[in-house]
């Protein structure tokens, strides 16, 4: 296991599955979800019997196990803000029943949420943007907030791939437990594909990441779509095929799937939201369009243009490399636990 050979130690649990779905409840179901007995025990256990300085959670679901330590720091990663994602995904649902269900989740992680952060000594975003937000809610975050940590990759693992690209080809990644990923695919498949198909027949969208919907819940002719599931090296992928998609309508932080495509040198076609942090400008490292027309037209752009999509690719490239390779951000993320552990302990 490549985390085990990197770390001093490692410890593995299987999760049960979510605690009781209630109604009334007023913790958000995903700290309902990681909420695991067993883990709360083996922090605490690894804290007293190796001395720990630091205690890094990741995603506001496992904030839940910083502790109100004297003279341990504690720090929480925030890879997707919670309560603004619940609120971008409010108006793509349809249906009272399922808008009243995510107001009420809102609601929930909004009080929670905001009452989590103000526990810990430092607060990690993806973006400056999801920094700021929150500080809007709780101004006090500002002062203890880093957000040009985290959000990075090993950039030296990809290889830029420039010729040799399968043509007419679509690329969407993605884990399909994430709502946003879901609702994604289906936005791309029931409105921006038929448009590519109608200038470009021969066109072809690969899905490539795990427990993707079945084939037939799309209306669209399911001979244009190849479903690939779970794949064991990303970097195939990413090297073969011509054109990342990233039609995102909600969430929030950095989407590191970008920073791979990036890396990789596949030309990358994404709305606004899923470019958040990285992107600003249309046509600079990327493709930026909001709506199915704008977005089809910029998939037939690139397959009709491959040395404008190489030369925005090859500035993607130098992005990435300048600012998210993982070797710089751990330097300055290491400075980072120090100053946080001397100040804790005065």
């Amino acid at each position: 296991n490549e985390l085990a050979a990197r770390g001093a130690s490692a410890e593995f649990l299987v999760r049960s599955g979510a605690r009781p779905r209630r109604f009334a409840s007023l913790t958000p179901f995903p700290v309902r979800e990681f909420d695991i007995e067993e883990l709360h025990w083996r922090i605490h256990r690894k804290i007293y019997m190796d001395r720990i300085d630091v205690l890094q959670l990741e995603y506001f679901s496992m904030g839940q196990y910083g502790g109100a330590y004297r003279r341990i720091a504690t720090v929480l990663f925030e890879h997707d803000v919670y309560f603004q994602s619940v609120a971008r995904l409010l108006p793509e649902l349809n249906g009272a029943w399922s808008k009243a269900r995510a107001a009420l989740e809102y609601m929930r992680a909004l009080r929670y949420e905001l009452r989590l952060l103000s526990r810990f000594d430092r607060v990690q975003f993806c973006t400056r943007e999801n920094a700021d937000y929150v500080a809007g809610f709780l101004p006090s975050v500002a002062a203890r907030a880093d957000w040009s940590l985290r959000s990075g990759i090993d950039v030296s693992r990809y290889r830029f791939t420039a010729g040799s690209r399968e043509p007419f080809t679509m690329l969407f990644v993605g884990s399909f437990r994430h709502q946003p990923n879901l609702q994604a695919l289906h936005w791309l498949i029931e409105r921006v594909l038929p448009r590519v198909l109608a200038e470009r027949p021969q066109a072809r969208l690969i899905v490539v990441g795990s427990e993707p919907p079945p084939a037939h819940s799309f209306p669209t002719p399911t001979g244009s779509v190849e479903l690939l599931g779970y794949v064991e090296d990303i970097r195939e992928p990413l090297g073969r095929y011509a054109v990342f998609v990233c039609p995102i309508r909600s969430g929030s932080g950095v989407r590191v799937k970008l920073l791979e495509a990036f890396a990789s040198g596949i030309p990358v076609v994404s709305t606004r939201l899923g470019a958040e942090g990285l992107a600003g400008q249309d046509g600079e490292i990327c493709v930026l369009a909001d709506d199915a027309d704008s977005f089809a037209r910029g998939i037939l752009r690139i397959f009709d243009a491959p040395d404008g999509a190489l030369a925005m690719a090859e500035r993607a490239r130098r992005l990435v490399e300048e600012r998210h390779d993982a070797a710089a951000l751990t330097r300055r993320l290491l400075a980072s636990y120090r100053e946080v552990a001397r100040t804790k302990r005065g």
